[in-house]
This record gives C-alpha cells, sequence and structure tokens, in this order.
C-alpha cells in the first residue's frame, strides 16, 4: 500500500470513528432525521472501508450476531447490502412506514412499519433496515477496529 493509500484510509477511519462517536447514535438522542443521515453516512464510508479491503484479499467476515430469520452472510455482505438500500430509504420522511429503525438494549417487538425485530444485546444500539439488524458497536465498532489492525501491518 503506498502512502496515499494509507493515508486516504487513515482519514477515512478517522471519520468512521467519528461517527461511531455521533452523538445522535446515544440512547437519551431525539427520534430525528439526524440520527438516520448519520447512519447512512457511517454505512457509506463503512461499505467503502470494507469493500477496499476484500480487494485486498483481507476480508471482515465475522458472523456472530449477524443473520436474522435463518439468513447468514458476513458484515462484510451485511454493510454492502444495507448502503445498497439506504439512499432512497434514508429519503424517506418520518412515519410508521419508514423502513429505517433504531432500538437501543435487548428487547424485542414491532415497529410501526409492521416489522417484527429482535435485539439480542442489552447495551447496544441496533439499527433496523427492513428486518434486517447490525449493532453499532458489537459489528460496526468491531469491524472499524479489525480494519485498522489490517491497516496499520
Amino acid at each position: 500500500m503506498d502512502s496515499d493509500d494509507q493515508f486516504a484510509n487513515g482519514n477515512l477511519l478517522i471519520t468512521i470513528y467519528a461517527l461511531l462517536d455521533s452523538p445522535t447514535f446515544t440512547r437519551n438522542s431525539v427520534d430525528s432525521s439526524a440520527w438516520r443521515t448519520t447512519f447512512v453516512d457511517l454505512i457509506g464510508r463503512m461499505n467503502q472501508l470494507l469493500t477496499e479491503l476484500d480487494k485486498r484479499g483481507q476480508r471482515i467476515d465475522f458472523m456472530q450476531t449477524i443473520g436474522v430469520h435463518g439468513k447468514l452472510q458476513d458484515v462484510t455482505s451485511l454493510v454492502s447490502w444495507m448502503n445498497q438500500r439506504l439512499p432512497d430509504i434514508a429519503a424517506d420522511q418520518l412515519s410508521p412506514e419508514n423502513r429505517l429503525n433504531r432500538y437501543f438494549g435487548a428487547g424485542w417487538g414491532q415497529f410501526a412499519n409492521g416489522f417484527l425485530f429482535d435485539s439480542e444485546l442489552d447495551g447496544d444500539l441496533a439499527f433496523f433496515v427492513d428486518d434486517e439488524r447490525i449493532y453499532l458497536n458489537h459489528q460496526l465498532r468491531r469491524s472499524a477496529d479489525q480494519a485498522s489492525l489490517y491497516l496499520l501491518n
């Protein structure tokens, strides 16, 4: 990897960590469009990073707590899937039909749009695009941490 790539990927990681630590993702943040915009930005940048690593043969491929309704995929595939759907979904106005939702902590239920959800991890924030789930810390932050190890070596 040349120094320009290292610089670009280093800046990308700095931005990703800033997004992961966004106040819009705190438990007491207002349920407004701000967290949606931040989440779309985070997924886009995570997809850029994970795709670049995959091209280099350094795929982030853990599968722990990924997959709902029997669907199995690794974290890189899940981020890619979400990234493909988010531009249209994020443009939706806040309404009961919105396909982008979040849930803090462990629990289960049904969103206003009719999608059933479950969140297995207490103390983490789960995001849902339709019925697909991704965790802020357990999956996105973990992916960024693993990516930073690859980029430092």
